[in-house]
């Protein structure tokens, strides 16, 4: 079985296949992991990379049309895979309008939850699969318009490296909002420093 590719190395592949298509990206401040970003005219881009050939959307109810979902909030979605599920080697990435995106999640649950699915009310992970195969699937085809041109290659890091340093605040982050409910205070009460020149 193959090795999944690093989050952060999916995220600079996507960031990469923007700035050959004449669309580079500088990363909105204050956001922490969610991976927000701005185009040079203003609009906003959200990044969400997976391993598998999926985009995984999570909502706060299970009810479609009442839900808010975790990919809402920007102009467009850019949604970067490796062209191999879980394998280095080349990327693909798609520059969805948000509105796009969002609607056919919605319609695609409801279709789903129309079948009558074993869910017990309380489903609220949403996906689009990009292979073919089934309900909710066959957005290789579907979003093809979207699909950036270039070519660019994610690599896995050696065994023992270290995430790339751009990455290192937003672990950081990850760390003290994980801290920080494990002791029931707000994050803002949680501080993390790291000395680089000690061993």
């Amino acid at each position: 079985m193959s090795d999944r590719i690093e989050s952060s190395i999916l995220l600079e592949a996507g960031l990469d296949l923007m700035r050959q298509s004449g669309k580079t990206l500088t990363k909105q401040p204050g956001y922490g992991r969610s991976m927000r970003f701005v185009l040079p005219n203003g609009e906003t881009v959200r990044v969400r990379t997976c391993n598998d050939h999926v985009l995984i959307v999570v909502a706060d109810d299970p009810d479609p049309d009442k839900a808010s979902l975790n990919i809402e909030g920007t102009d467009w979605l850019l949604v970067v895979m490796p062209e191999i599920e879980r394998t280095a080697g080349k990327v693909l990435a798609y520059l969805v309008p948000t509105q796009v995106a969002v609607s056919e999640v919605r319609r695609c649950h409801r279709e789903w939850l129309a079948t009558k699915p074993n869910t017990a009310g309380s489903n609220t992970t949403f996906n689009l699969w990009f292979d073919s195969g089934g309900k909710s699937s066959g957005y290789f085809a579907t979003w093809r318009q979207y699909l950036l041109p270039g070519n660019t290659e994610a690599k896995k890091l050696p065994p023992g490296d270290n995430a790339p340093l751009s990455n290192i605040r937003e672990e950081v982050e990850m760390a003290r909002q994980r801290i920080a409910r494990a002791a029931g205070v707000p994050t803002s009460a949680v501080k993390i420093s790291v000395d680089f020149a000690g061993q």
